[in-house]
């Protein structure tokens, strides 16, 4: 009975982690010489959830939060923690798109599953798309959405996944989780796209994920496998 329990209490803490997200959230766009606030989430986006910062799992708290300027450069922004949230801020200098990036492994090893969070967020300054064409670059798990036209309720949204630049992640799956609660996941296509139509206006959360097969050795305990998921968010107007 108690290895049976321990077994359910486990499998139930793993069902947890892995309804987990990171992810970033901030105004898309900005003006120079104007302060850009950015929060930065761990919960269950769809469900309204947002962790306090106190019981945040693992080493999440360690997390770094980068800006990456249109010309790339890259400098890390102080992240404060804010009750569920931890906040930083920015101000712009140039025109262009800044690209916000997390980029966190997770120190525990869950269930033989060495886990790797993404999370991305984008401020077109002064309504300019310099350095859009760069993300693929500057993070290893990428979601590109169509950033060059205004999301619309009702109309199709692509989106295409990337992993270290060119390699398309096998299996990759994308949940869509909407401000209305709704939570759809749909499979990516052998190019890594996928293809959905928003219902409601407002910010949804995208979230990718795929699992790497590939083994070693992380923090002296062994993994069988790497967990990928990446967050982005993004506004869909009426």
């Amino acid at each position: 009975m108690r290895k049976l329990l321990f077994t359910v209490l486990f499998c139930f803490s793993m069902q947890a982690l892995f309804a987990h997200a990171l992810w970033i959230e901030t105004i898309t766009t900005g003006k120079i010489g104007q302060t850009q606030e950015v929060k930065v989430y761990l919960g269950e986006y769809a469900d309204g959830q947002r962790d306090s910062t106190q019981h945040w799992f693992s080493n999440m708290k360690d997390f770094t939060l980068y800006l990456i300027a249109p010309d790339g450069k890259k400098e890390a922004l102080q992240c404060t923690a804010n009750g569920n949230h931890f906040k930083a801020t920015f101000t712009p200098t140039v025109a262009g798109t800044y690209t916000l990036s997390v980029d966190h492994t997770v120190q525990e090893v869950y269930g033989g599953s060495k886990i790797r969070y993404y999370a991305l967020g984008l401020v077109k300054v002064n309504g300019s798309a310099e350095g859009l064409a760069q993300l693929p670059q500057r993070t290893d798990f990428t979601l590109l959405a169509q950033e060059n036209k205004k999301f619309k309720v009702n109309q199709p949204t692509n989106v295409k996944f990337l992993y270290k630049q060119e390699k398309t992640p096998e299996a990759a799956e994308l949940t869509v989780q909407s401000p209305a609660g709704w939570a759809k996941k749909f499979k990516a296509d052998e190019q890594g796209a996928v293809t959905f139509q928003p219902f409601w206006s407002g910010k949804y959360m995208l979230e990718g994920t795929f699992t790497e097969n590939i083994s070693g050795t992380h923090e002296g305990k062994p993994f069988e496998r790497i967990w990928h998921c990446v967050t982005y968010c993004m506004d869909v107007d009426k």
